[in-house]
């Protein structure tokens, strides 16, 4: 162990003089030299060596066998953005390897990889999601569902067979089921981990499906049984499915029908649309910035939106997710589909929710407004109009997709839009179901438009109104 230690230590600080500076990591290092060459390109940046030498060092039967160490490999691994890396660090944690156990630290480490979309950290935080806001389990499960990942779709078909965090309803649990099938065979078996695969009878989408679609056949009569097979050979990614069958219990922790929005029982009013005044028109900066400095200038701007038809939903965790963004300490601007009937709205940013009133609203054009009391909020610091934008440039977008807070995508400018008259920036940076009402900046930091919609089996169709239209 000692003579490896000697190596490991030399070529950490690029004293030993048998491995050039540039030394190559080609693959996971299996000697003294490699290891070597490997910590080599691991300090200069090289995440693939980090994570190698990472999985090396946490090899007990290794001589090389040091867990701390291997922590701080995947520690900068994870920094350079692998989200290999992240599941390392969350096991380690998780289970304890190498590691004490740390919970809150492991599921820190989760959120990360979650918000970069890997699939098993999105599968993983909505079963852990499930004994404590069912809500929001059911959306992360519907959003990987619609992307045709056949073990989310499977544990909506659990979720509606069984009840609790989800409605119970045997035939749309017999619809995932179905469209799972097809899924596996269509797209093959996604990526998943083991701490979610604790919940499979049989460990797999084919065997999984093939039962329990056998099973929940039995319980449903043949006319039904033919709808829900006719939706589900319709069902493609993307779209999201007509409620099949009767609901026969409702989710104990207050998910709405199928996983999706809740209807308010009363309408919450908007107050008059009023435009924005142009004071807060501030002008547009021009130094640009990459991606990294483009958030932490303008991340503290775009909040998460939770609205609920009263406080009693809210408290029911029967919410819908969405997001805004402040235009200066008090005023925020978001979609109305975000806020339309619902008479509680809370803006949410780390662990500090503020309760926002609707300040005016035209929902024909989707252009809404929020307040919150004064002093609270950080403002974009420049606005950009849709005249001075150019196709091709780069934007970013800034929003809450399925409640992930200030989850950040890039993209171009790829066309600019005027729709019954209101212009549009459409774009290929992502927007998705909880970012509508966030930014999307520019490249200096300047918010070109408020994050609308996009169109489904389209891929990259993307719509931001221009912010220029909030002031008019």
């Amino acid at each position: 162990m000692g003579s490896w230690r000697g190596w490991v230590l030399a070529a950490s600080f690029a004293l030993w003089p048998g491995i050039p500076a540039e030394a190559a990591c080609t693959a996971k290092p299996a000697s003294p030299s490699e290891l070597g060459q490997c910590t080599v390109a691991a300090q200069a940046g090289d995440t693939v060596a980090a994570l190698w030498l990472g999985d090396v060092l946490a090899n007990a039967a290794s001589p090389a066998y040091d867990p701390a160490a291997a922590i701080g490999w995947w520690e900068r691994a994870a920094n350079g953005g692998g989200t290999t890396a992240l599941r390392r660090l969350f096991d380690a944690y998780w289970y304890g390897r190498g590691a004490d156990r740390n919970a809150a630290l492991a599921r820190s480490y989760l959120d990360r990889a979650a918000a970069q979309g890997a699939p098993w950290a999105r599968l993983v935080r909505a079963y852990l999601l499930e004994g404590e806001d069912g809500a929001a389990a059911a959306e992360l499960y519907s959003s990987l569902a619609a992307e045709g990942n056949c073990l989310a779709q499977l544990r909506m078909a659990h979720g509606h067979d069984r009840g609790g965090w989800l409605e119970k309803n045997r035939s749309q649990a017999l619809f995932w089921v179905m469209v799972a099938a097809g899924s596996r065979r269509d797209l093959g078996r996604p990526e998943s981990h083991p701490l979610f695969e604790s919940r499979f009878r049989y460990g797999d989408c084919a065997a999984e499906s093939y039962f329990l679609k056998a099973e929940l056949a039995k319980a449903i009569p043949s006319d039904l049984l033919a709808k829900v097979e006719t939706s589900a050979a319709a069902w493609r990614p993307g779209r999201l499915p007509e409620r099949q069958g009767p609901v026969e219990v409702p989710a104990a922790l207050g998910v709405p029908p199928a996983g999706h929005g809740a209807v308010a029982a009363e309408a919450a009013k908007l107050p008059q649309w009023q435009p924005l005044p142009a004071s807060l028109r501030r002008s547009p900066g021009r130094a640009r910035m990459g991606a990294e400095d483009v958030f932490a200038t303008v991340g503290r701007s775009v909040h998460v939106v939770v609205a609920a038809r009263n406080d009693d939903d809210l408290r029911e965790r029967k919410v819908r997710y969405g997001s805004a963004v402040a235009m200066d300490e008090r005023t925020l601007v978001t979609n109305c589909h975000v806020i339309a009937e619902m008479a509680s709205v809370w803006l949410r940013q780390g662990r500090q929710m503020v309760r926002a009133t609707p300040s005016g609203g035209d929902s024909e054009t989707d252009r809404c407004q929020l307040t919150v009391s004064p002093g609270r909020l950080s403002a974009v610091p420049g606005v950009r109009s849709w005249d001075d934008l150019k196709v091709g440039e780069t934007v970013y977008s800034i929003g809450a997709p399925r409640g992930l807070e200030a989850t950040l995508g890039q993209g171009l400018v790829s066309g600019l839009r005027s729709i019954k008259g209101i212009r549009y920036v459409q774009t290929s940076a992502p927007i998705s179901a909880g970012s509508s009402g966030g930014g999307l900046f520019d490249s200096a930091g300047n918010l070109v438009g408020i994050t609308t919609f996009h169109i489904r089996d389209a891929d990259g169709l993307n719509f931001a109104i221009a912010v220029d239209d909030f002031f008019r």
